[in-house]
């Protein structure tokens, strides 16, 4: 399965829910152009993109994307503001793509993929609050 596909069935742990009420973008700061880093930097980038949000002064909360069998996981980051914003982060941190969600609607954004924006079904359904 390639990069696109395995993004399309990816699941949300959070520690919070978010609900229907507010849109937001789904963003990730590891794992560049999907390609795999070592844990160590993974965490530098995840630094470096919360204190990118804090400067920005963007509300956030921290969650965790992954395959649905929970064997890939990457940090990510639940981000208040508009698509715009979100694509221009994803592609200053050299993201393939984000996820928006609106009116609790999921969709994959692509940034630096080819490919169009696609629906995949409600936020809720992906969402596993820890």
């Amino acid at each position: 399965m390639d990069l696109w596909e395995n993004y399309k069935t990816s699941v949300f742990l959070c520690h919070q829910s978010l609900g229907d009420q507010i849109d937001f973008a789904i963003i990730s700061a590891q794992n560049p152009k999907g390609e795999i880093y070592p844990l160590q930097h993974n965490l530098t980038l995840n630094r470096e993109f919360e204190t990118h949000l804090n400067d920005l002064h963007l509300p956030y909360r921290t969650l965790i994307g992954a395959s649905p069998d929970l064997t890939f996981q990457e940090n990510s980051f639940a981000v208040l503001c508009d698509k715009a914003i979100a694509l221009d982060m994803a592609l200053q941190f050299d993201q393939n793509a984000i996820y928006w969600v609106e009116a609790g609607q999921l969709f994959l954004v692509p940034a630096l993929m080819p490919q169009n924006e696609e629906y995949l079904g409600l936020y809720c359904q992906r969402q596993i609050v820890l």
